[in-house]
């Protein structure tokens, strides 16, 4: 009986835990940017969500995801001079979906998870716009995957 008051009381503790981390969490990471802005924060803390933006020179995005879970459509933004996103899933997953004309390079580290890059390197052109994601995780997951209906143009060189 011992055993099941403990067991019991540990995950009780644990809960509480979680979820004032959640809290905390979402008080302190800001949260700001719509889908047409250039810039964004995204916080989902034992929460999901999806974001699909629409933004006309994406520059940079941050998505955290604790104990929840993102998706991020970027088919519809346009990158000019390249951009960067800072993933980070903590018990949580996170879902990228591209244009098949974007090139992504991924630089993660990992702590029992896992991160995908699903998209074709060797499909786009070296002029295609370069969309850098650095993923952090902790038991969870990150995926980059390309659609292949999204129909985004390759900016010309001379614009």
């Amino acid at each position: 009986m011992r055993i099941v008051r403990r067991v019991v009381v540990g995950w009780l503790a644990l809960s509480a835990v979680s979820v004032l981390a959640a809290l905390a969490l979402r008080r302190l990471v800001p949260a700001f940017g719509g889908e047409s802005d250039d810039v964004f924060s995204l916080v989902y803390a034992m929460s999901g969500g999806e974001f699909v933006s629409s933004a006309t020179e994406l520059r940079s995005g941050e998505v955290t995801a604790f104990m929840g879970g993102a998706q991020i459509d970027l088919r519809n933004a346009r990158i000019v001079d390249g951009a960067t996103l800072d993933l980070r899933a903590w018990m949580g997953g996170v879902d990228v979906i591209v244009p098949s004309t974007w090139r992504v390079e991924i630089a993660s580290s990992v702590f029992m998870g896992s991160v995908a890059n699903l998209t074709d390197p060797d499909g786009t052109e070296d002029r295609a716009p370069l969309l850098l994601v650095n993923a952090t995780v902790v038991m969870g997951g990150i995926e980059v995957h390309a659609d292949a209906d999204a129909e985004v143009p390759i900016p010309d060189e001379a614009a």
